[in-house]
């Protein structure tokens, strides 16, 4: 559910809903109001534990961020090391990161269901999963009370996104190459997971050659309706329609703190699969999904999101070139060609009506356009077969470990392929990580 502080809004929203409705006359329609109110007050704190999920990591790290942050890691050993190895291989260590709203569920609902960290485990590598600062396990030292009151403290919401690129994705990727001795990681982003390394290597935040390679699901940085001047470069516009284009949130909703949405989704997880599934199409296709997983995904997987984070992701939609910095209002999508090449693959599914595949593609030209020998590759997994796949399916379909699990794997390889990341002497420190709280299992 996030941040206890998310509740206050969905009591607020509650309250400015039913209350003119318990004041009626009819007795059966106050009754009625009164049962609705307190049954969507009490699901999404019942439905976790009528839906248990466990995630299968071996190890729990945090990061202490000097902001007074603790970012999770969820460690996922390679099959046959132990506790606290430093894996010396010729594999590079694999961060995995959520999108908005979202957090470690998205890479493993659980033992018996689709897990592309325990997938990529088993298969030797060493994986790490992100939860970005409010999501998850992570969490400020002072407690819940601080982050409620702090929201009111920054306009638009209690963080930027600007504290994703800057702060976390560094954060995370010095500590796992300080823990594991790897020169380079592999970067594995979901939606927004991958928006943020995107800005990052656009703004030129750091050292891009601690990138073994990229790979994205389901991300963009342009999803505008303009037609750019990549017509003219060859690269058509393509079908740009996303439903983010239609969806609106109406002032009285907003409010400088969180957006509930975790709340809504655990409210009609038991929904979930069924022909009264509001997410039915919108987080994953019909073709792909089955019940019991889209049950499991909306009572764990979704979060609350600082109202100030999505509007700055909704710029992807609404402004020409896509995404903005939230402090220049400058695009992002351009400033990828003064980024240095590192090797991306990226996923985009045929039905996922976030990010399109040609939104997708908009973006990975951008940096395929950087260097001849640079190495792009994109994927429509389930092209050419029954299945076509949403947002979230990519990674939680039953056919997923088939269709992009395994080709996600064979390029991690391709990439590792000949090269040795683990040579301590040529390790280079770029910052300075307080020693974090390890809970090993």
């Amino acid at each position: 559910m996030g941040l206890p502080g998310t509740h206050f809004t969905v009591i607020l929203i509650l309250s400015s809903c039913f209350i003119p409705i318990l004041r009626s006359k009819n007795v059966l329609v106050r009754i009625f109001a009164s049962l609705v109110f307190v049954w969507a007050f009490i699901c999404p704190f019942l439905t976790p534990l009528v839906i248990p999920l466990h995630t299968q990591e071996d190890e729990v790290h945090f990061i202490s961020c000097p902001d007074g942050w603790r970012i999770n890691l969820a460690r996922y050993r390679p099959v046959g090391s132990y506790a606290g190895e430093r894996k010396q291989s010729t594999t590079a260590p694999v961060i995995l990161c959520h999108g908005a709203f979202a957090n470690r569920v998205t890479y493993d609902l659980g033992e018996g269901y689709p897990s592309l960290a325990t997938y990529l485990a088993e298969k030797g590598h060493d994986v790490w999963v992100l939860e970005l600062r409010g999501h998850g396990r992570s969490h400020t030292k002072p407690g819940w009370l601080y982050t409620t009151l702090s929201q009111g403290m920054n306009e638009g919401g209690s963080w930027s996104i600007m504290k994703y690129i800057e702060v976390d994705l560094p954060a995370a990727v010095q500590y796992v190459r300080n823990h594991t001795g790897a020169k380079k990681v592999h970067w594995v982003g979901h939606s927004m997971g991958g928006i943020i390394l995107y800005s990052w290597l656009g703004l030129a935040m750091g050292n891009t050659q601690d990138f073994a390679s990229i790979v994205t699901l389901g991300s963009a940085l342009d999803h505008s309706m303009e037609r750019q001047n990549d017509i003219d470069k060859g690269v058509e516009p393509g079908n740009m329609n996303s439903t983010y284009h239609v969806l609106y949130v109406p002032r009285s909703l907003r409010s400088p703190g969180m957006a509930p949405f975790g709340w809504a989704c655990a409210l009609l997880a038991p929904l979930g699969g069924t022909f009264l599934d509001l997410f039915l199409g919108f987080q994953y296709s019909p073709s792909s999904i089955r019940r019991d997983i889209a049950r499991r995904l909306l009572a764990h997987n979704f979060e609350a999101e600082p109202w100030q984070v999505v509007f700055e992701i909704h710029t992807v939609f609404s402004k020409k070139y896509g995404m903005l910095h939230p402090v220049t209002k400058e695009p992002l999508l351009p400033l990828l060609n003064h980024s240095l090449p590192v090797p991306l693959l990226a996923f985009a599914g045929a039905c996922d009506h976030q990010f399109t595949p040609d939104a997708v593609k908009r973006t990975a030209y951008h940096l395929a356009a950087l260097d001849d020998q640079q190495h792009v590759k994109m994927i429509v997994p389930g092209e050419g077969t029954e299945v076509c796949y949403g947002h979230y399916d990519m990674l939680i379909g039953p056919r997923a470990e088939e269709h992009v699990f395994a080709p996600l794997e064979n390029w991690l390889n391709e990439v590792d392929e000949g090269q040795h990341w683990y040579s301590q002497d040529d390790l280079q420190v770029t910052c300075t990580i307080e020693m974090p709280h390890v809970v090993i299992t």
